[in-house]
Formats: C-alpha cells, structure tokens, sequence
C-alpha cells in the first residue's frame, strides 16, 4: 500500500497537537485511577476456595471442562459472583475462587447458593454433590507476579536505553521509553474507566502490549537512521516526517492485523480471556499511536530544544561584538549593514523521500558501475596473462 508515500501531511509540524492529545487521555485515566481506583480481582486481594466433588465424572471427552466452566459462570453471574475464577480439577472435582466475605454467616448462606445451583446444572449427569470445605487464600500470587513483572519492566527498560543509545543515539532511546510510559498510562487509565477487574493476566497483557510497541517504535527509528545516511543535508524535521509516512501503512496494517483477532477472542473468547484480550486492544491501539506520533516527535523537540541551547550564546555575543567594532571605529559613522543569508526553504516531506529514494537508486547504479568495472579489470588481467603463456 503505497497511498502514504504519496502523501505531503506533515506529521511533526503538529506535534503539540499529539502531545496535547496524549496528555489529556492519560490525565483523564489517571484523574479515574485516583478518584475510583482501580478494580483488583482475586489474585491481588485473595479469596475463598470452595472445592465441589460429585459422584460421577463431570468430564467425560475432551473440550467438555470448557461447556463446565461456562454453565458455571453464568451460575456464579446469576449470584453476583462474576468475577469468581473456576478450575475443573480431575474428571469430577470444580474449584470456585470467590471474593472473600467477612461475616461468616453471609459466607456461608452464598456457599449453600453456589452448592444448590451446581446440584441443579450437573446432578442428572454427575450425580450427587459433597462440598469439600472452604479455605482463605490470601493474595501471595498476585504479590510475587507482581514483584516480578516490575523488576523484569525495570530491567528491560534499562537494556532497552543502553541498546538504543549504542544502536541509534540517546535521545532515541530516551523518547522510546517515554512512548512506554505513555502506553501503560493510558492502558492504565482505560481499563480504571471501565472498571475491569484486574487478576494476574494484567501483568502479561502490560508486558505484552510493551514488547509490541517498542518493536514498532525501533522499526521507525531505523527507517529514521536510513534515510539520515542518505539523505545528510536534508533538515532532521523532514527526514523524520518522510519516514514516518514511508512506515506508516506497515505499522497500521500490522496493528489492524492483530486488532481483528484481539477483537474476535474478545467477543467470542468468553469471559475467561476477556479481560485479557480488551487489554490487549487498547494497549497495541495506545502503542500504535505512541510509536507514529510520540517517539520521533519527541526526538524532533528535543534535538530542536538543544540546538536553541547552543545558539542562544553565540546570538547573545553578536550584538556585543558589533557594537565593539562601532565604538572602535573613531569618527566614521559609517555603519556597515550585513544582510543575512534567507533560511533555506524547507524542504516538504515528499520531497525529501523522492530525494531519498533518488539518492537510493543512484548508489544502486554507482555500486553496479564499480562491479562492471571490477569485472572488466579482472578480465583485462586474464586475457593478458593468456596472451603472455602464448
């Protein structure tokens, strides 16, 4: 699909337009996050394992336990008990993780509920149900995933700036893990919006959505460095803009690839991977949107805010040299009027991906030339030292 590369949109001219946008979604999350907070399930606060054993065999041929766990939830659901996680353990053993209640009558009243209901969806084919007991579980799991999935982000981060520094340059590396931040912060703050509880999935779809977006964040930024290779003249701002339009229908048909299956697990996955699956939609959408219109503008401001860094000095100096030279001059009153070059025209997008391309396709003929050439000389060399054997 080539409709970008034809296009002349200047995507980095109107990046406080993208940074206004990105900065009031993640406001809005995390007004959300600190007002509502945000929904934990079983796995960070803990619960209750009830443990259910019938008479005769609840599974009897693969894929069945899925039919189970369904006629389940819609059971729990029907008690207020939705976000409660089930296990068929064996062929005829079901382990229910509740929210854990206080009162102890209430507790029991709502286990006697869950028994009754599962006596009526599976005692004609499994026979009687004996209750096996109920145990506190307390929220260990979700603490040492917990624990784990923030040392491994913070690890990751730490490679993820010392490979792109060796790899591109610092400021690269620095807008890709702001582009990181943006995607958790707006994943964050979308899933407190809607109020989704969150179990230990959470982690792996926050890992997850982070992989994909710092792969297609390095995939601009090495289309970035290509096109500085062969275009050197050309102003930063345009060899950014020409590459992220080169690169865009790669990142949206691959980011819409992936959002047509997230979009079919979620809506036909059951409630088992739904949580899972919106995470990932709107994490690889956020990421999507970080890696086009956060990361490189982000390098496009910074390298901007630096240079007026290193001019601002030598501007300062001029005037002060100038009226040295005047004050030196003695009775001439003759000013010497020196007029500035006009700055350069930038050159548009487009223009800079023809040029680039241009300058593609010349390096092309020039390395074909040299073959050529080399096959010639080598060929000269032969027909010499034939000549001389005769």
């Amino acid at each position: 699909m080539d409709f970008f590369r034809r296009q002349n949109w200047d995507i980095v001219k109107y990046s406080w337009l993208w940074f206004t946008i990105s900065g009031i979604l993640i406001a809005v999350g995390m007004g959300f996050v600190a007002v509502k907070g945000l929904n934990w399930g079983i796995d960070f606060t803990g619960g209750s394992l009830l443990r259910y054993q019938f008479e005769r065999p609840l599974v009897t041929q693969p894929g069945e336990d899925i039919q189970v766990i369904r006629r389940t939830r819609g059971l729990l659901m029907s008690l207020g008990l939705g976000g409660s996680q089930i296990q068929v353990a064996g062929d005829n053993e079901l382990y229910i993780r509740t929210p854990e209640i206080a009162n102890d009558e209430q507790a029991r009243q709502r286990d006697e509920k869950v028994a009754a209901g599962l006596r009526d969806l599976f005692g004609d084919r499994a026979g009687g149900l004996r209750t096996l007991g109920r145990e506190t579980v307390g929220p260990v799991i979700g603490e040492m995933l917990t624990r784990s999935a923030l040392q491994a982000l913070v690890l990751g981060i730490a490679l993820i700036l010392i490979y792109i520094t060796i790899r591109y340059e610092f400021r690269f590396a620095v807008a890709a893990v702001l582009a990181l931040i943006h995607d958790t912060a707006i994943l964050v703050g979308a899933l407190a919006i809607l109020g989704t509880e969150l179990n230990t999935w959470f982690v792996a779809a926050l890992l997850t959505v982070l992989g994909y977006s710092i792969n297609d964040t390095v995939i601009i930024f090495d289309r970035i460095r290509e096109n500085r290779g062969i275009h050197r003249r050309a102003p930063l701002d345009s060899v950014v803009n020409a590459s992220l339009l080169q690169t865009m229908a790669r990142s949206i048909n691959t980011v819409l690839t992936t959002l047509f299956t997230l979009v079919a697990l979620y809506v036909l996955g059951g409630a088992t991977i739904e949580g899972f699956a919106l995470a990932l939609i709107i994490g690889i959408a956020s990421g999507c949107y970080s890696s086009i219109f956060t990361a490189s503008p982000i390098v496009v401001t910074w390298y901007h805010l630096s240079e007026r860094r290193v001019r601002a000095p030598q501007a300062a100096a001029q005037p002060m040299a100038a009226a040295t030279s005047g004050a030196g001059g003695g009775d001439s009153t003759e000013a010497v009027v020196t007029e500035e070059p006009a700055p350069e025209a930038r050159p548009s997008a487009r223009q800079t991906m023809r040029e680039a391309e241009r300058a593609a396709q010349e390096e092309k003929r020039r390395k074909r030339r040299e073959r050529r050439k080399q096959r010639k000389e080598k060929r000269a060399v032969t027909d010499r030292s034939r000549k001389k054997r005769f």
